[in-house]
């Protein structure tokens, strides 16, 4: 039973419009949670590390600290994937939710190196690999639950909507992270400037459950499900699923490879190792923050009209050679006198073009699998595409033995993007009202 097939029981468009917001609010959340080490690492290492440590060591350290939140992602999208599929999507994210917001507390009380030596990272990373665990049930359960409850016809837009919480908390994020840096002198940033994204961090993840207490799901599906004594979704999944399954990973484990250079590498990148300051970063991820939360609404509504497989096979070429040149083009900046200008056009064609076609992935992994076992499938496939390249870091010091370091990010994309492109144009086409679906599909598909 595909997305569209699924009954819609007594959900009304009240109901579809408050598990939207949901759906968004938790990309929101959980984009901040992930990648709020990302941004905030690279301006208060100083705090965590010893003064004298290499500047590639100091960045393969900050990656090394945001890649192990995304090691745990895995873990959890099978536990929670495998529970939303079983006892509901909102059961699951209330649990979830209270375990990333308890584990964000814990890293903003954190103490540093002058402190615990290198046992701050340690313990750091240790809370990072527990919250990433916590984090995946918020893909397992609120975005599937969202778009179960969409119309066919406006799944495109609901896609879109869900996509922008993620440029919409880089936007928060950075904006606060900016504002801190220009108003906090540098030893009190070092000592609690730092803090404060993490705990505002923890006021969202209260505002999160507090706004799913009131999401409406139809526990009977679930119950019914029990009841036929049918295999757990995981056992399912990987048994009677695998082409599938296999498919979905080499397209996130593409995606994931092309876009986690720009995503979560780029400030490192154009900090510690290019040399440029944080607040030039922090400026540049605002605005690509921005253009990027038009992008991902303009493609979602694209993706509707002409299809989502079309539209990601032909974005994924776009993602591998014009993300790629950006990239080069950074690298052969190092040690000029470039103006600011230059890098910041480079630096925002680089964050924008690989996170804006978000909306419309969410949307085509989750038409992809059946009711039954779709929070595993989409959870696992998202998530365990996320493994290796979240060893971004590895594959950077391996590329660093052939080529100078900061060149390594244009081959990790430019592979990405091709696997992507290999991978969409073997899957079908899912969305149904699409320009090329027979009048009977569609028919049928808009009135389910």
């Amino acid at each position: 039973m595909t997305l569209s097939e699924d009954r819609r029981t007594t959900i009304t468009e009240a109901d579809e419009r408050r598990s939207a917001r949901g759906g968004a609010f938790s990309m929101f959340v959980d984009s901040f949670d992930v990648y709020l080490p990302a941004l905030v690492l690279p301006a208060a290492m100083a705090y965590f590390m010893p003064a004298d440590l290499p500047a590639p060591l100091r960045a393969t350290m900050t990656t090394v600290l945001f890649t192990v939140g995304l090691l745990g992602r895995p873990i959890g999208s099978v536990i929670f994937g495998n529970l939303s599929d079983r006892i509901g999507r909102k059961r699951v994210t209330m649990i979830s939710g209270w375990g990333f917001t308890v584990v964000t507390l814990l890293m903003g009380l954190m103490p540093g190196y002058p402190q615990w030596g290198y046992a701050a990272i340690v313990v750091f990373a240790l809370l990072r690999l527990v919250g990433g665990i916590f984090l995946a049930g918020g893909y397992a359960a609120p975005i599937p639950l969202a778009l179960e409850q969409a119309h066919v016809s406006r799944r495109g837009r609901v896609g879109g909507l869900i996509g922008i919480g993620a440029p919409a908390s880089f936007l928060v994020m950075n904006a606060l992270l900016l504002g801190v840096l220009e108003g906090v002198p540098q030893d009190s940033f070092l000592t609690w400037g730092w803090r404060i994204p993490f705990f505002l961090g923890v006021v969202l993840g209260l505002v999160y459950l507090w706004h799913y207490r009131k999401v409406v799901e139809d526990d009977s599906v679930y119950a019914e499900r029990r009841s036929e004594t049918r295999r757990q979704p995981v056992v399912e999944l990987f048994t009677e699923h695998r082409a599938l399954i296999t498919s979905v990973f080499l397209f996130t484990c593409g995606y994931w490879f092309a876009t986690q250079m720009s995503v979560s590498f780029l400030p490192t990148l154009i900090v510690q190792v290019l040399g440029h300051s944080a607040q030039l970063s922090s400026t540049l991820e605002i605005i690509s923050s921005v253009l990027t939360i038009g992008m991902i609404l303009v493609l979602a509504a694209v993706g509707q009209r002409i299809g989502r497989r079309a539209l990601l096979m032909r974005w994924a070429l776009v993602m591998a050679f014009v993300v790629a040149a950006a990239f080069l083009l950074l690298a052969l900046t190092a040690g000029t006198a470039a103006p600011a200008w230059v890098v910041g056009v480079l630096y925002v064609v680089a964050k924008v073009i690989p996170s804006a076609p978000l909306g419309v992935i969410l949307v085509y992994l989750n038409e992809r699998f059946p009711a039954s076992v779709r929070a595993s499938g989409y959870g696992i496939g998202y998530m365990f595409g996320l493994i290796l390249p979240g060893l971004y870091s590895v594959w950077l010091l391996a590329l660093s033995t052939i080529m100078p370091y900061e060149f390594g990010p244009v081959v990790l994309i430019l592979g990405g993007g091709l696997l992507m492109f290999a991978a969409v144009r073997n899957g079908p086409e899912t969305n149904p009202v699409a320009r090329g679906a027979t009048t009977a599909t569609a028919a049928k598909e808009a009135t389910a």
